[in-house]
This record gives C-alpha cells, structure tokens and sequence, in this order.
C-alpha cells in the first residue's frame, strides 16, 4: 500500500481531545463553536456549521434550499458517491454532468445542455483540491436561476481567483476535515 494520507497529532491536539472528555463535550460543545467560528473567518465567510461529513453538509444545504422528489440537481460525473446520494436523499435526481478531460472538473459547455425546467441546483466538485471553472457556472447557473451547492471535500483551503473556496457568491459549499488512511499501518 502506497500511504496517501496519514493524520497526524501531537501532544497539543492529544490535550485538546482530552479537554473535551474530561469535560463530557464530545459533541457539539464550545470547541465546536471555536471551529466554526475560526473555520468562517479562515475562509471569509459570515458563517459555518461543523457538521459530521460532507455528505451531512451536502444533505442539509440540499434540504434548506427545498430541493425535493423529481427536482433535478446536476452533479459531476467525477466526484465521491456521497454526492449524488445526498441529492437522492431528498428523492430528487442526479443528473451527471462530463467533466473537462483536462482539469477533470465540472464542464461548463456540458452543464448548459444538461439544465432542464426541471433543474433546481448545480452541484460542482473541486475534485482533487482544483476549484472548477466558478464564474462560467455561477453564470450559467445565474441565468437558469438555480442554486449552486460547492463539493469542496476535496478542495479545503483552495483559491480561485485570489478568493478562498467558501468565500465565492454560492448558496453553500461544504467541506469535509477526513484524512484518509490508506495502509494498514494507520488503522
């Protein structure tokens, strides 16, 4: 096995986890609070919410904005199946959009034929830490008057154009803090 990523901690992390169980807030609790606060501000935006995952995050984003049975919701033919389960979570249907052979990320041209009367929300992945092409997709999705949901999984800490992803003129984007572990060894 060939390690892609591996988590890493050291004492000051070690504490902090300590500090919340000794204090029985292993759950939501004010470090939580101190995340979203700290994780808003880190990306420039009014608000965050820590949630469980970025399936969870894609699930309430696609909740609060009514998406619902037969909307329509266009989705990256590239991305984590979390992201079209989150849109069938809410009885609605992914449609897959091509990805550009090059960058790998949502195609713009193939996500203008895609959109329907029927397409309520667009769902772009920055799939492997790369934004997609956000201004031709906040356009086109503009225009259709649909609302735009960032995957940024993947893309945590990443800029386009000199804005950090979560900062752009999306309805939400959501972000994941996994670290996979691909050996054995880390298990």
């Amino acid at each position: 096995m060939i390690p892609i990523f591996r988590p890493t901690q050291d004492e000051a992390e070690l504490e902090l986890i300590r500090d919340c169980f000794e204090t029985h807030w292993v759950g939501l609790g004010p470090k939580t609070k101190q995340l979203e606060i700290a994780f808003a501000e880190y990306i420039g935006s009014r608000h965050a919410v820590a949630l469980n995952s970025c399936t969870a995050a894609l699930h309430l984003a696609l909740d609060a904005l009514g998406i619902s049975r037969g909307d329509e919701v266009a989705v990256s033919s590239i991305t984590f199946a979390s992201t079209a389960h989150a849109v069938l979570y809410r009885d609605a249907v992914p449609i897959l959009v091509d990805v550009d052979p090059v960058t790998l990320q949502m195609d713009p041209r193939d996500l203008s034929r895609k959109i329907s009367n029927r397409t309520k929300a667009v769902i772009p992945v920055h799939y492997g830490g790369h934004p997609c092409d956000m201004d031709e997709i906040l356009a086109l999705s503009r225009a259709a008057d649909l609302f735009v949901v960032e995957d940024a999984a993947n893309c945590t800490g990443a800029e386009y154009r000199g804005k950090k992803i979560g900062s752009l003129d999306s309805d939400f984007t959501c972000f994941s803090f996994e670290a996979n572990a691909d050996d054995q060894s880390a298990r």
